[in-house]
């Protein structure tokens, strides 16, 4: 079969990694972007490790939301994050009232609870990405609607609402 080079100009391995739509193609850019970000901020190389960082701090996060305040930080993300967050997404008793361990522990569970993992550090590596490619603006929305023990891991830049 002979389609031209540039539909298939980033084939690998037999696999394509370009959709040839464009919307489709910068959401998996910046996804890639803040994945990298998120290998940076805790020194780790697994693309794997990171999304599994991303996925968990952004459904505790999500769970933890009245619902509008989640379709609004929903609305922020890139189009493949932005399916990441919705993956499973039920609105049937949210916000979910739950405290600092829980969400520690809901990001833990990505990783099948490795000792080696801390939560802790995991959460704030993803809001210092997620703050830093999408500003304080709806980051601060977010950290206003958080207990206070959760707001200690959001960056210092993201002032609550007065």
């Amino acid at each position: 079969m002979n389609l031209p080079n540039d539909i298939y100009s980033s084939i690998l391995g037999g696999i394509e990694t370009s959709t040839g739509v464009r919307n489709l193609d910068n959401s998996i850019d910046l996804t890639n972007i803040w994945l990298r970000d998120i290998l940076s901020q805790l020194k780790w190389q697994s693309k794997e490790s990171a999304y599994q960082a991303l996925r968990g701090t952004l459904h505790a996060l999500r769970d933890r939301l009245p619902a509008e305040e989640a379709v609004d930080l929903a609305a922020q993300l890139p189009l493949l994050v932005k399916g990441m967050y919705y993956d499973g997404w039920t609105l049937r008793d949210k916000p979910e009232k739950y405290k600092k361990e829980e969400f520690a522990r809901r990001v833990h569970a990505q990783f099948e609870f490795d000792a080696n993992i801390n939560p802790a550090e995991v959460i704030r590596a993803v809001l210092r990405v997620i703050y830093r490619h999408m500003g304080d603006g709806e980051l601060r929305d977010v950290k206003s609607n958080m207990p206070k023990d959760i707001q200690e891991w959001f960056p210092e830049e993201v002032a609550p609402r007065e």
